[in-house]
């Protein structure tokens, strides 16, 4: 065995040895409430409403360098980013003409 081989044994032992004792600790739970509803002035709208905190990634660029962060922006329910579940139940409804020329390409796809 060379000398890496033998440093990369070690390494990979210690390694596993580490991972044993760290596998089974219980893990703190976090508690993923959304924080309480606060009055203010939203952000966006500029409304005095009930706000909550939301954070946003922002990226800056000034003098040739770029830099990244997280913003906390206090938004109303109406400004508050919609999860996807909310964006999928708010499906328009489709009108009469609609429906046919939909029904009308499904069925020409069928054939």
């Amino acid at each position: 065995m060379s000398l890496t081989d033998d440093h990369f044994a070690r390494k990979i032992a210690a390694q596993s040895k580490a991972w044993e004792d760290t596998g089974d600790a219980p893990k703190k739970e976090r508690k993923r409430e959304p924080a309480e509803p606060k009055m203010g002035v939203c952000d966006k709208c500029k409304k005095e409403a009930l706000l909550r905190p939301y954070r946003f990634k922002e990226t800056s660029v000034s003098n040739g360098a770029a830099s990244f962060g997280t913003v906390t922006k206090h938004l109303c329910e109406d400004c508050a980013p919609k999860s996807r579940a909310q964006k999928d139940a708010e499906v328009p409804q489709l009108d009469k003409k609609q429906l046919k020329n939909l029904m009308r390409s499904a069925r020409k796809a069928l054939r």
